[in-house]
């Protein structure tokens, strides 16, 4: 603001040299008009007056034009040309205002020129077609015995200044609004500018402040204290900021957050002091109290720079994952997380450093005793310090609940093994597979043979014991990628991927093979069982994974018809 003020002054001071040159050039008409000096000088003298005075007013960038009684053109200068002629207008004597100036402009020039034929000076801002801004002044040109002969048009431009001072209004009115105690200081550590915040704060009056010293309003020991070393150091060219506690009118003690900065003039140096007091009292005491809660709280706050490494943790790290605050500050967010989150954790922190919030991301953590810790973190960037704010929390206890829920919705609560939703579900995502990629599948149906008898015979103990068996050795006998459930009673279906039908059936007869050595002992004897099988392989008319259950069904039904404890495909 400092600066648009001294830029101002300085076109003004500018603008009234101008004004003396209008002088000197009224002055050189009347020479040229004297009577004595039209019946005695040559021709020759007055053609040098001409064009001395033509390049007078040739000299400067100003416009200056010249009109007769009639209101016609007599003079004018380069300056004058060139401005209309970037307008498209060609300026030569004899033209009226009309000639070259838009209709209601040039209405309103002829009634000026009116007033300065009657004697008057009129000063008038103008704006051009090239809607530039000018200040013109236009005064009558007289003869020694103060006959007026004509007009002249003095017209600078003015553009520049008058953005500014629209600036400075704009300015002046964020200024008034502020809440924050804004002034201006001179060498004399005397007040220059106030705004309304200043004066509520200290409860004083804008005529009674301006003009006195800083040091009544601070009081000697304060000045001293405070304001006068950092006030000097600002008037040496340093932008300074200090914090102070200071006691307000009506408000107490309050926590100022107070930066001077220089103003310098044309010469560069600090002219004034600009002044901008921000109250941080209400932060402080947020701050204080966000430390509390930081402090007590149960879940996890942590800052880490984008470099990963912690700079700052509350004590529920220490109470979650056992690392003191110490050592996991030798540390950063992903070395504590478990190898295989590693793909994962990068890709976030990746997001992270471009300036993407994240919101309930969760990865596994070591704690120091070697136990797994789930953690949901929502972390935001801030890219101007170059760290990341994160709030996470403790969701172990929460995965584990998912996982008991997840195993109580897809497995058999007897055996383990899927149970029939969940490995149709599973089949019907295997089955797109293979025909996205043109890989074999098969599907196989089980039923043990004479089960009834079993739980007849022996109860359902016994019985049950049988399933759980059977399940512990087909799991053993499949591979990890095979598909394995119980469809209910004595009857299970497995799903065998990338694979032939040789491998298949050698897999259904070591099934077969293994089931029989089975034997669950009773308490009168040993009892085993033996199972029948059926499988198919997936072909390209398979689009769904019923019509290969079917296909395995009916070859599991031939089995049974054949005389049981046997494989069939189909």
């Amino acid at each position: 603001m400092g600066e648009k003020l001294s830029t101002i002054q300085t076109l003004q001071t500018q603008l009234s040299q101008a004004n003396e040159k209008i002088a000197q050039l009224e002055a050189t008409l009347h020479t040229l008009n004297q009577p004595e000096d039209r019946e005695h000088r040559s021709q020759t003298t007055l053609q040098d007056n001409i064009s001395n005075l033509l390049s007078l007013i040739n000299s400067t960038e100003d416009i200056i034009w010249f009109v007769d009684r009639n209101k016609q053109i007599l003079l004018a200068n380069k300056a004058t040309i060139s401005e209309f002629k970037e307008q498209g207008i060609k300026i030569e004597p004899g033209m009226f205002s009309t000639d070259f100036l838009p209709e209601k402009q040039a209405d309103y020039y002829d009634q000026v020129f009116e007033s300065a034929l009657r004697g008057k000076t009129l000063h008038l801002n103008h704006t051009g077609t090239n809607k530039k801004e000018y200040a013109v002044t236009v005064q009558p040109v007289k003869k020694n015995d103060d006959e007026i002969i004509g007009v002249s048009v003095f017209a600078r431009d003015i553009t520049k200044i008058h953005q500014l001072q629209e600036e400075l209004r704009h300015h002046e009115k964020i200024i008034a609004s502020t809440p924050n105690l804004v002034a201006l200081i001179d060498r004399d550590f005397n007040y220059r500018i106030v705004n309304d915040a200043y004066l509520a704060a200290f409860k004083r009056k804008r005529e009674n402040l301006l003009g006195t010293n800083l040091r009544s309003l601070m009081g000697e020991k304060h000045f001293r204290q405070y304001s006068e070393p950092h006030l000097k150091k600002a008037f040496s060219g340093e932008i300074v900021y200090f914090d102070t506690w200071m006691s307000l009118p009506n408000q107490g003690q309050r926590f100022l957050s107070i930066p001077y900065h220089p103003v310098h003039s044309q010469d560069l140096k600090p002219k004034y002091i600009a002044i901008n007091v921000r109250d941080n009292t209400d932060l402080i005491q947020a701050e204080s109290d966000r430390q509390r809660i930081f402090e007590v709280s149960l879940d996890m706050f942590c800052v880490f720079g984008f470099d990963g490494h912690f700079k700052d943790l509350n004590p529920a790290w220490t109470r979650t994952l056992g690392w003191s605050i110490d050592e996991l500050k030798e540390k950063t967010w992903m070395d504590i997380a478990i190898p295989e989150d590693r793909d994962s954790n990068l890709a976030i922190s990746e997001r992270l450093l471009q300036g993407e919030s994240i919101i309930g991301f969760e990865n596994r953590c070591l704690s120091k005793n070697g136990s797994i810790k789930w953690l949901a973190w929502s972390s935001y960037p801030d890219l101007e310090q170059q760290q990341i704010f994160s709030t996470v929390r403790d969701i172990t206890t929460r995965k584990r609940m998912e996982e008991e829920l997840l195993q109580m919705a897809t497995t058999d609560p007897l055996t383990g093994a899927s149970n029939r939703r969940h490995f149709i579900d599973q089949a019907t995502t295997e089955l797109k597979r293979s025909r996205r990629s043109g890989s074999q599948m098969a599907v196989i149906m089980l039923d043990i043979d004479h089960f009834k008898m079993v739980n007849d015979n022996y109860g359902h103990g016994i019985g049950d014991e049988v399933l759980k068996r059977l399940v512990d050795c087909c799991q053993q006998e499949l591979r990890a990628t095979d598909i394995f459930g119980r469809f209910g009673g004595e009857e299970f279906a497995a799903i065998l991927v990338d694979t032939d039908k040789k491998f298949t059936l050698e897999i259904c007869k070591r099934l077969i093979k293994q089931i029989a050595k089975l034997k669950i002992r009773t308490a009168q004897e040993q009892v085993s069982v033996t199972i029948s099988l059926g499988f198919t392989m997936h072909s390209a008319d398979d689009i769904s994974i019923d019509s290969l259950l079917k296909r395995a069904d009916d070859a599991l039904y031939k089995a049974k018809n054949a005389g049981r404890n046997q494989v069939v495909s189909l």
